[in-house]
């Protein structure tokens, strides 16, 4: 009986955690993918206040023809936020004790905030300290997360609903380098929002 054994590198930065304002166009450092076999890419974005946006936000996952230079990418995929121009629910925290770890917190309001929401806790202080959750339930102004949060957050941060993210698996076979474009310039989003991006990758397969 013979047996396969994959080796990952998981929790790779694709995009480090972008505070993307409108009319910009964020170019994330290239990734080398030239000796992996497939990676999976997943995006996240996070709305920074209740306005909704003007135009929704461009994203392109590209791949060089080269080892090096930047005069020939090109896009393996592209799309644009689905949610972005309709009106978030936005408040603040008003929990000086939610803490990596908990699954409930309190918020100033929760109107217009439901079950299933992708909600995203913008740190302005430490940004890579944001974090974005699922929401289970609500109950007057306290809403109850699927999950524990990982981090600890500051009391008066911006809660947002309708968060968006992606993933995509990506056959790496003939790709040397990869790379995420946003891009707020084209169509101008006139908002701010938040985007991280990961890669994760599948190195070597060996059998014994």
């Amino acid at each position: 009986m013979t047996t396969t054994t994959l080796t990952k590198t998981q929790g790779s930065v694709l995009l480090a955690h972008t505070q993307q304002a409108t009319a910009v166009v964020t170019i994330g450092s290239a990734v080398d993918v030239s000796t992996k076999m497939a990676a999976q890419v997943s995006i996240k974005m996070g709305r920074t206040v209740a306005t909704a946006l003007t135009n929704e936000v461009a994203f392109r996952l590209e791949a060089s023809a080269k080892s090096s230079g930047n005069d020939e990418w090109y896009p393996i995929s592209q799309w644009t936020s689905s949610d972005g121009k309709t009106a978030a629910s936005s408040t603040t925290l008003n929990d000086a004790s939610f803490n990596a770890g908990d699954t409930t917190c309190t918020l100033t309001s929760a109107t217009g905030f439901a079950a299933g929401d992708f909600v995203y806790f913008r740190e302005t202080g430490t940004p890579g300290n944001s974090e974005w959750c699922r929401e289970k339930s609500v109950s007057g102004s306290v809403i109850t997360l699927e999950e524990a949060t990982t981090r600890n957050h500051t009391n008066g941060i911006n809660v947002c609903d309708l968060s968006e993210s992606w993933s995509f698996q990506v056959d790496c076979a003939a790709i040397g380098r990869l790379r995420l474009v946003v891009d707020t310039a084209s169509a101008a989003s006139g908002q701010t929002v938040d985007v991280i991006g990961w890669i994760s990758t599948l190195d070597s397969a060996s059998t014994s």
